[in-house]
């Protein structure tokens, strides 16, 4: 078992619960699909992925920018996660901020992408997401093809490009 340290750097409390919540539901499910890594938001062993964000990505993105160093097996050494500043949605009512789901699925796929799934397929590894308002900010969701996030879902291929590199 590998574990990954997560350092939040400088996030606001929006995201930095997101990302909390993202390191705490991924290792859920790597341990429910046998995939060898834990992450561990503020550990200092192993592997970095740091996170901060970037103010080149604009509010209405639903996406962030990760660079990875990795060695000959494909496994993280370090990498840095950059998220939007602010992530808005409109709604019948206007513009507001999108609730913490929506960023926690940002975070979420960078992590995995920090973890080696550089390639786009489905679930949470979506190309293109589409926002869908809630009632309130709780309620929002991301839509990629037929799957609504959250909840974090990681699709079959995703499962076997992870296991393949954390065995």
């Amino acid at each position: 078992m590998t574990n990954v340290s997560v350092t939040l750097s400088g996030l606001d409390a929006d995201w930095a619960k997101a990302c909390r919540n993202a390191v705490t539901r991924l290792n859920f499910l790597f341990k429910q699909n046998g995939i060898a890594v834990v992450l561990s938001a503020g550990g200092s062993k192993g592997p970095t992925i740091t996170v901060s964000t970037d103010p080149g990505i604009k509010g209405d993105a639903v996406h962030g920018r990760t660079s990875a160093e990795s060695d000959g097996a494909n496994r993280l050494i370090q990498a840095k996660v950059g998220l939007p500043e602010k992530v808005t949605i409109n709604t019948p009512q206007g513009v507001r901020k999108a609730g913490t789901g929506i960023l926690e699925i940002i975070a979420a796929h960078e992590f995995v992408h920090a973890l080696g799934q550089a390639e786009h397929s489905s679930h949470l590894m979506a190309q293109t997401f589409y926002k869908e308002p809630g009632d309130n900010a709780a309620g929002d969701k991301l839509k990629a093809g037929g799957v609504k996030l959250p909840p974090l879902l990681l699709a079959p291929d995703t499962v076997d490009t992870l296991k393949g590199i954390w065995s």
